[in-house]
């Protein structure tokens, strides 16, 4: 097998590995906390420098051709929501890898949600082959080399990923999205079986408070919501996330496959106490006066006729 730090190793012989999966499965127990692609590379990337090769089963039995994370290319043809790699300038001509989402294309730019903190930078675009195009390749290489070259193993493995990142961060994308253990949101990875679900009633609670507010909501937005209180930390964020999914009834996913954002689906059971008076528009009927609690057949008629989130 060969040397770790030969282009030969990175391109033809590493895979992320079933004791990769294990190592960042025990990473995340131990901290609680969910992990970004970009964290999670470098962890493979440094164990690799580190201890030399990784001689467990692969953790999937084949890969797909085509790479699911691509570094940037100002000529390449991009989507929304795809995966991509940047390299982002530091203070001191330091260059570091930062694995990202794209959230919008145009004809000029890009605007990419990044990992560690989800900022929003754009990136323009140039004709392929242009001498924009040339020139960001050759300050990627550039940057490359000087980090391969430094004596310090955190500036290498910058290196690693900006020049094999498509391996090996496609890699670890796609063994995360194959491994049942793994849930994400909003680019962070966590484990399901370290999830904290919120309540029934405390579902119910949440679906009334949403009635009061904006719509729609993120899912961090949502927690403060339920009351119960929701305790703090990433545990109750990914379980009131995998709750809101699993209950279309009461929510509905907006914003699927990018950042979830949250409305109500339907009317939530139970009785309330509205605030406002409302009457039938067919039969001027009343249906509820303030400060009188209703029942759930008029919770049904008020929200058939768009009247529910009005005299809540």
């Amino acid at each position: 097998m060969s040397d770790v730090y030969s282009d030969i190793y990175w391109t033809r012989e590493f895979e992320v590995t079933v004791a990769d999966l294990d190592r960042i499965a025990s990473y995340i127990e131990e901290t609680g906390q969910a992990r970004d692609l970009t964290a999670l590379a470098r962890r493979v990337v440094r164990g690799r420098l580190r201890h030399g090769p990784e001689t467990s089963p692969a953790a999937q039995p084949t890969w797909a051709k085509d790479p699911s994370v691509r570094v940037w290319d100002p000529g390449g043809i991009w989507h929304d929501g795809d995966r991509v790699i940047v390299a982002r300038h530091l203070p001191g001509r330091i260059y570091r890898a930062v694995v990202g989402r794209i959230v919008r294309v145009d004809s000029k730019g890009m605007e990419v949600e990044l990992d560690q903190g989800a900022r929003l930078v754009t990136f323009l675009r140039a004709p392929p082959g242009s001498e924009k195009a040339r020139n960001w390749h050759a300050l990627v290489e550039s940057a490359i080399e000087n980090t391969l070259r430094s004596p310090q193993l955190e500036l290498q493995i910058e290196g690693i990923i900006l020049r094999h990142g498509e391996r090996i961060v496609s890699q670890l994308f796609d063994s995360l999205q194959g491994d049942p253990r793994f849930v994400e949101l909003h680019a962070r990875w966590f484990l399901l079986d370290l999830a904290a679900f919120p309540t029934d009633h405390q579902l119910i609670a949440l679906a009334w408070a949403m009635l009061q507010g904006e719509d729609p909501q993120p899912t961090e937005a949502v927690i403060p919501l339920a009351q119960p209180p929701l305790a703090e930390g990433d545990p109750s964020l990914f379980g009131l996330y995998l709750a809101l999914r699993a209950r279309p009834d009461l929510f509905i996913n907006v914003s699927p496959g990018q950042r979830p954002s949250w409305t109500v689906a339907g009317p939530p059971p139970g009785g309330f106490i509205p605030r406002y008076a409302a009457y039938d528009p067919n039969t001027y009927e009343i249906l509820c006066l303030p400060g009188q609690r209703t029942d759930e057949n008029i919770v049904q008629r008020l929200w058939k006729l768009d009247l529910l989130r009005v005299v809540i």
